[in-house]
């Protein structure tokens, strides 16, 4: 009689553990520059930033990106070097114009190269995920059906 009633018992503290771990599909922006966009370029701006992590369908691709150095630049100008080369792209913080569902967050951080391949995989339109004086967190969904991509760069 005791084990009828155990394991209804302990499928419920099982239900309620699952029930404890969810959380939000889009955090919060977490930043002293939540949704200003003058404080982010701000941010952005200012040193030499490098890729901490990236993560793309499912893939840490992190150590790609080991030498490269990036600067946000004015006018939009992206600047990425490593040892050998010095590349040119594109970048722009934006308010976001689509619909999701946390109204909270609604930075897009658009980055665009043309070459190499290895920065490239790079240029995409991310929702910006957290923002700090020293750390930019990004992830995206978009056209992958692999999951989301995750891109973090830390300044130098």
């Amino acid at each position: 009689m005791k084990k009828l009633f155990l394991y209804p018992l302990l499928f419920g503290v099982f239900l309620l553990n699952v029930a404890g771990t969810c959380c939000a599909d889009d955090p919060e922006v977490v930043s002293i520059a939540k949704n200003n966009l003058i404080k982010v370029n701000s941010i952005l701006s200012e040193g030499t930033w490098k890729v901490s992590y990236f993560l793309d369908k499912n893939s840490n691709l992190t150590s790609e990106y080991s030498g490269y150095n990036f600067a946000f630049g004015t006018n939009e100008i992206l600047t990425s070097n490593n040892a050998a080369n010095t590349f040119s792209g594109k970048w722009s913080v934006v308010k976001s114009n689509g619909i999701d569902n946390n109204p909270n967050n609604d930075l897009d951080f658009v980055i665009s190269f043309s070459s190499p391949e290895t920065l490239m995989k790079l240029s995409e339109h991310w929702d910006v995920t957290e923002i700090e004086e020293t750390k930019v967190r990004l992830k995206s969904k978009s056209d992958n059906v692999d999951g989301i991509n995750y891109l973090t760069f830390k300044k130098k």
